[in-house]
């Protein structure tokens, strides 16, 4: 059963991924019972994030905080400026970048989670000290947290 959670600004367990983004895992599957994820995900400038893909169990939803982020949600791109905000149903193609010359800030909700949480982690073990994990490694990664590359 979940309890509830306060966790501050600038703390709680965090994932660097490459050296360009560093993800907050501030509601993981353990602290909400498997319903929700929430993760605050910064991006150095011109900082590539997530590639189209989609999740076929899990609605995602983000909102910019800070900087500007570009989103592809089906076919189209949008800019996003602090206070954006994007909802993405379970089968919709979707991913997004740093396109800003400034960092950013980044917002992500799921729900249900599916061990997000580990998503992250795994991430930031396979892209440690400079690596390049190939593309089947991303996508057999991918592949066991709900997300598929498009």
């Amino acid at each position: 059963m979940s309890v509830p959670l306060y966790v501050p600004s600038g703390e709680g367990e965090f994932v660097n991924i490459r050296d360009t983004k560093r993800t907050y895992l501030k509601l993981t599957t353990a602290d909400s019972d498997g319903e929700f994820g929430f993760f605050e995900h910064h991006m150095a400038p011109e900082a590539s994030g997530a590639s189209p893909h989609i999740h076929k169990q899990s609605t995602e939803m983000f909102y910019v905080v800070k900087g500007e982020i570009e989103f592809t949600i089906g076919d189209r791109k949008v800019v996003g400026e602090p206070g954006a905000f994007a909802y993405v149903p379970k089968g919709e193609p979707h991913g997004f970048t740093n396109r800003g010359n400034e960092d950013a800030t980044l917002l992500i909700m799921f729900y249900p989670i599916y061990n997000r949480e580990d998503y992250f982690r795994g991430l930031g073990r396979l892209t440690a000290n400079g690596r390049n994990p190939s593309l089947e490694e991303l996508q057999e990664h991918m592949a066991k947290y709900d997300q598929f590359m498009v």
